[in-house]
């Protein structure tokens, strides 16, 4: 799944809001994440985008699940 986003280095921040969209992120912050997709059965995966002068510099996939107390 990691290597379907790799494309993403390099490309500045104008050039990830005209592909990805700009979702809930606060555009001077330096790490971004995207919603990749959820089920309904609680599974998340979060892309995460860390840019160094306004450039992606490293992508990051977390895979979480809902966790009952």
């Amino acid at each position: 799944m990691f290597e379907k986003y790799k494309y993403l280095i390099g490309k500045s921040k104008a050039e990830i809001v005209s592909i990805l969209g700009q979702e809930f992120n606060f555009y001077p912050a330096n790490i971004w994440d995207y919603k990749i997709y959820k089920t309904w059965w609680g599974k998340e995966v979060i892309l995460y985008l860390d840019f160094q002068n306004e450039v992606v510099y490293d992508i990051k996939i977390k895979v979480s699940y809902w966790k009952f107390n």
